[in-house]
C-alpha cells in the first residue's frame, strides 16, 4: 500500500448529533437521551476512513476561523492525513449540521455549509497532482458553479496525468447538479453513489438498466451503496452483489456518515489490488464501524 496515494477534494464539517426516542412535530420539543460534537463532512469521512485502513491520503477542503476549526484540524492532524490543502478562511464559519437521529439509526439534518461553499485551492493543489495515484471527489462540492468548475480542471489534469478517479455524487437534487454529475463520468474509474441517486441520474427502469445507464455515460464501474440490502459492483464485464454485514436495531447507532466511510473502506481495497468483492466486504465494513460507533469517527481516530 505504500505506493499508493490519495488526494481527497471534498467537505469537511462540524456535526452535532442527537438521540432521541421520536422526532418532534413543527414547534415541538424531543429530549435528547445523547448528544455529542462529531467531525463530519462527506470528503472529510472518507479521508479519515482511508487513512485509518493504511492508505497515504491529503484531504482538500475549507474550514471557517472558529473554534470548530482547530477542533477539525486537530482530529486531522492526528491520523496523519496531510492536510497542506486545508484552508482556514478569516470571515466565514466552518461547515455545521444539527442531526437527530432517531431509533434505527434514521436521522433528520439541518445544517450550513459555511466555508465549504468557498472553491477548493486550486493553485495550490495543481503542482502537486503528480504526487498522487487516484483523486476522489465529494460530489457535495459540486452544486457551485465556481466549485463545479475546479473539481472539473482538477479532475481532467489528474487524468492526464494517469491517475485513478472516483466521484460519490452527493447532492444530486436538482437537473441542474445532475447535468454537471454526468458530465464528469466519462472521466470517472469508481462511481459510488446511492441507490437513490442512482435512480435521480439514470431516469429511472431496474436496478440493472438504471447502472447500465451510467456505464454508457463512460463511466469505468458504478458501485452502489443500497443500505440494508447490500452493495452491487458492475463494470463492462461483471456485475457482484454483496450482503449488507448483519446489524441488530441495538447495534445501530446512527447511519450518518455510513455512505462515506464505505467509499474510503471500498477505495482502500480496490486501490490496493484486491477483487471488487474484496473491495466490497472492505466498504462494508467501513461502513458497520462508522454506524456502531457511539461518537462516530472519533471513535476510530488516533487518541
Amino acid at each position: 500500500m505504500t505506493n499508493i496515494k490519495v488526494l481527497v477534494l471534498g467537505d469537511i464539517a462540524i456535526d452535532f448529533n442527537m438521540q432521541t426516542s421520536a422526532y418532534p412535530p413543527e414547534g415541538g420539543a424531543a429530549h435528547a437521551t445523547q448528544a455529542d460534537m462529531r467531525l463530519g463532512g462527506s470528503g472529510c469521512l472518507t479521508a479519515l476512513t482511508l487513512a485509518g485502513l493504511g492508505i497515504s491520503t491529503a484531504l482538500a477542503g475549507n474550514l471557517g476561523s472558529d473554534m470548530f476549526a482547530d477542533f477539525a484540524l486537530q482530529k486531522i492532524r492526528a491520523t496523519g492525513v496531510d492536510n497542506a490543502f486545508i484552508r482556514l478562511l478569516p470571515d466565514q464559519q466552518s461547515g455545521f449540521f444539527l442531526i437527530a437521529a432517531t431509533p434505527g439509526g434514521e436521522h433528520t439534518t439541518f445544517g450550513n455549509r459555511g466555508a465549504n461553499a468557498q472553491p477548493l485551492p486550486e493553485l495550490a493543489i495543481l503542482p502537486r497532482l503528480p504526487e498522487f495515484s487516484h483523486l476522489h471527489l465529494s460530489g457535495y462540492i459540486l452544486p457551485d458553479e465556481e466549485q463545479f468548475q475546479v473539481a472539473r480542471r482538477l479532475v481532467l489534469c489528474a487524468k492526464k496525468l494517469g491517475l485513478t478517479t472516483s466521484l460519490d455524487p452527493g447532492v444530486c437534487f436538482s437537473p441542474a447538479v445532475q447535468k454537471k454529475v454526468r458530465s464528469l463520468l466519462m472521466h470517472i474509474d469508481y462511481f459510488l453513489p446511492n441507490q437513490d441517486e442512482l435512480g435521480r441520474l439514470s431516469n429511472g427502469g431496474n436496478l440493472h438498466d438504471q447502472i447500465d445507464a451510467l456505464l454508457g455515460q463512460g463511466c469505468r464501474s458504478v458501485i452502489v451503496k443500497m443500505g440494508a440490502q447490500g452493495c452491487r459492483y458492475a463494470d463492462a464485464d461483471q456485475t457482484i452483489q454483496q450482503k449488507a454485514l448483519a446489524l441488530t436495531p441495538q447495534e445501530i447507532v446512527d447511519t450518518s456518515g455510513a455512505g462515506d466511510s464505505f467509499n474510503g473502506g471500498f477505495l482502500a481495497g480496490v486501490l490496493a489490488g484486491e477483487s471488487p468483492e474484496k473491495a466490497l466486504q472492505m466498504g462494508n465494513a467501513a461502513a458497520r464501524r462508522i454506524i456502531t460507533s457511539p461518537h462516530g469517527i472519533l471513535d476510530l481516530l488516533p487518541a
